[in-house]
């Protein structure tokens, strides 16, 4: 049964939370950034975005398709691990 592509990779903007979509492409090749969260720093004009993840790796110009969108709220007060 195939799936159907998410809906939410269509919005992606600057400052959105975004995960690989497990089984694409780009998850594929990047297996240390698999279930990893990042970060779009940019949107281009013809679509495609560059995500920051927090081990500092860069994902430039990728397809949006490849992201899900990830909300995750900021906690208060946090203790730092």
């Amino acid at each position: 049964m195939k799936q159907s592509k998410p809906q939410t990779d269509i919005g992606l903007k600057v400052g959105d939370r975004v995960k690989l979509i497990a089984k694409t492409l780009a998850w594929k090749a990047e297996m240390t950034l698999q279930g990893k969260i990042g970060e779009v720093i940019e949107r281009r004009a013809d679509g495609r975005v560059s995500i920051r993840f927090d081990n500092g790796r860069l994902l430039l110009g990728r397809e949006p398709e490849s992201f899900e969108s990830r909300f995750e709220p900021k906690a208060e007060g946090a203790k730092a691990k």
